[in-house]
């Protein structure tokens, strides 16, 4: 039986005596999300439900209500809103607004760029939600295209608080941990250090350089390659044809050093808006073309399922290859590998496309021990038998 297959199966269901599960819409490592009818008001929402396998797994449900808790602590128009949560029988479930529109990453497949009109509005929309979210105490620690809804008339719902951790709530991640997805992974936050309203505004910087550009500024062939990248590598400069007040804004976002970024999403904002003003661009949300890469047909769309996307903790970069066996922790101290199938592993491909210039970008579960703390960005010298 298929995913899908097993997905519809559940067709009919009733959460919590009033939300009926209509049509599956998305699957993914811990949660389905479901188009759903509420039988008291009539609306159409969107049911994302813990995947049946997961039932009673203490884990899956605690990063469920946190996200539950989260989003519903946040009111802001450019936030898919969160209306009720529950659970039965060990199974819990979250009822959402149903977004129409498509994901960014739909807008930059293949590499394809937006232009600064359409660009410029849905980047103050981004920096206008993660505002309000550290407003409210909530740092979401995954911002990416996937979790960016554009709706037709151009207005923008940030979703998925799956990992979103809040001021004064457990760390549900596990020691050794780091989350968030490498692509737009901010360097402290790659180092292990706490995560911050200022990290996502770090990752709304990658995502602005890949939309004016085209493409990612930090590639590798691993994850953990890439995160190396952020906290070590410089910013590829970019092209002459993103404009100047553009391409400050861009800089002063995917700054190394969290004290120099934008203080705040409102001073986010701000410069934003100064760009756009340069530029002759209003920041009034505007419809965007429908994408090229999506059937017209195929328009509705609901926030993606929660991700628990883990990198290894990162504390410094090798600029060369180390021995196999000097990388490879103890024995019995990392989680072996487990199939794509398995619920706590993810690998995104079809979520979050890379560009052509990179490769796909693969999401594994994976812990290591804690590290000796070492120096932060210097180089190692070649390893044996190895050339500089």
């Amino acid at each position: 039986m298929t995913p899908t297959q097993k997905m519809t199966s559940g067709a009919g269901r009733v959460l919590g005596g009033r939300y009926t599960l209509l049509t599956p819409i998305a699957q993914g490592g811990m949660g389905e999300v479901w188009k759903a009818r509420d039988r008291v008001s009539g609306h159409i929402v969107a049911a994302k439900v813990l995947r049946p396998e997961l039932s009673g797994e203490e884990l899956s449900l605690s990063r469920l209500r946190l996200e539950a808790r989260n989003s519903m602590s946040i009111s802001h128009p450019n936030i898919a809103n969160v209306q009720d949560s529950g659970e039965e029988d060990g199974i819990g479930w979250i009822i959402m607004e149903l977004v129409e529109g498509f994901p960014l990453t739909d807008y930059l497949r293949g590499g394809t760029r937006l232009e600064p009109e359409y660009l410029m509005p849905v980047l103050v929309q981004v920096a206008m939600a993660l505002g309000a979210a550290s407003r409210a105490g909530v740092v979401h620690r995954d911002i990416k295209p996937a979790n960016i809804l554009v709706r037709p008339d151009g207005v923008i719902k940030l979703t998925d608080f799956g990992i979103s951790r809040a001021t004064g709530q457990v760390n549900l991640t596990a020691v050794g941990m780091v989350m968030g997805t490498a692509q737009y992974l901010p360097p402290e936050q790659a180092m292990g250090e706490v995560a911050t309203p200022i990290g996502d505004l770090y990752a709304l910087g990658v995502i602005a350089y890949e939309a004016a550009t085209g493409r990612r500024p930090f590639t590798g062939e691993t994850q953990v390659d890439i995160a190396f990248a952020h906290v070590n590598d410089p910013v590829p400069p970019l092209p002459d044809f993103v404009p100047a007040p553009l391409a400050d804004v861009i800089l002063h976002l995917l700054e190394k050093d969290p004290a120099k970024r934008p203080e705040s999403g409102s001073a986010a904002v701000r410069e934003l808006a100064g760009a756009a003003k340069a530029m002759g661009i209003p920041v009034t949300p505007i419809p965007l073309p429908v994408p090229k890469s999506v059937s017209r047909s195929n328009v509705p769309r609901t926030p993606v399922q929660p991700s628990v996307p883990i990198v290894a903790p990162v504390r410094h970069k090798p600029r060369r290859t180390l021995p196999e066996e000097l990388l490879r922790p103890p024995e019995g101290l990392v989680a072996r590998p487990r199939p794509a199938s398995d619920p706590q592993v993810r690998i995104f491909d079809e979520v979050d496309p890379a560009p052509p210039s990179s490769g796909p970008p693969q999401m594994l579960s994976q812990q290591l021990p804690a590290a000796a703390p070492l120096p932060m960005r210097t180089p190692l010298p070649p390893a044996v038998g190895q050339g500089t």
